[in-house]
C-alpha cells in the first residue's frame, strides 16, 4: 500500500490569516521490512496573491529557502495548486508528516477549500510518534533528522523547503519504523 509525505511552506503560522506558498509530497511504497520506496515525487509554490510579510522574506533569505515574491508571483494560484495536488494525492490517502496534523492539515484544508475540494485523509504525525518513541530531547524535525541512517535525504537536506522535509521526514519514519513497527495500512 502507497502512503504519502506532505510537507508545506506557508506565510505565517495561522491558518485564518496566512497561506500555503509550497507544497510537496513523495508517494512511497511501504517494502514491509522498515524500508521505504520513492515511487513519485510532488512540488509546487503557491501564488499567494500577496506580498510576503517581512518576517517571513527574511526567514527565507536567513534559510536559503529560495521562496521569494518574484518567484510566487510565477506559480499557480491556490485553486490551481489545490487540484494539482488532488490529483496527486487521490481521495482518502495515508499522509505522513512531521506536525502535519496541528499544522499542515489546517493549511491543505483551506488550499482545497479554495478548490471547492474536501481534505479528507488518514494521517501519521512523526512529530507524536518521536515523542511516543523518544521521550526526551528535541522533537524538531532537523534535531531527529540526525538520529537517522539518511538514506532518502543525504547528509545536509535544505531544511523549510517543501520537498526536502518530505525527505527528511520519511528517512525519520524509516527510523522510528524500526524501533517501533508503524502499520502504513
Amino acid at each position: 500500500m502507497d502512503f504519502y509525505v506532505v510537507d508545506t511552506e506557508t506565510t505565517g503560522f495561522n491558518p485564518e490569516r496566512n497561506d500555503v506558498i509550497e507544497v510537496a509530497a513523495l508517494q512511497v511504497m511501504d517494502t514491509n521490512d522498515n524500508k521505504f520506496l520513492v515511487k513519485k515525487k510532488f512540488q509546487t509554490y503557491v501564488n499567494p496573491q500577496y506580498p510576503l510579510p517581512p518576517e517571513i522574506v527574511e526567514f527565507n533569505r536567513k534559510n536559503q529557502t529560495g521562496i521569494t515574491d518574484e518567484v510566487l508571483a510565477k506559480a499557480p494560484y491556490a485553486y490551481q495548486a489545490a487540484n494539482m495536488f488532488y490529483d496527486f494525492i487521490g481521495d482518502y490517502p495515508l499522509i505522513v508528516g512531521h506536525n502535519f496534523a496541528k499544522f499542515d492539515a489546517k493549511f491543505i484544508d483551506k488550499l482545497y477549500s479554495r478548490a471547492g475540494l474536501l481534505f479528507n485523509c488518514r494521517i501519521i504525525d512523526t512529530l507524536n510518534l518521536s515523542r511516543e518513541l523518544i521521550p526526551n530531547g528535541s522533537h524538531k524535525l532537523g534535531d531527529l533528522f540526525e538520529k537517522t541512517a539518511k538514506r532518502h535525504s543525504g547528509d545536509t537536506p535544505k531544511f523549510h523547503s517543501a520537498l526536502a522535509d518530505c525527505y527528511a521526514t520519511l528517512d525519520l519514519l524509516e527510523y522510528l519504523s524500526e524501533l517501533k513497527r508503524v502499520s502504513m495500512k
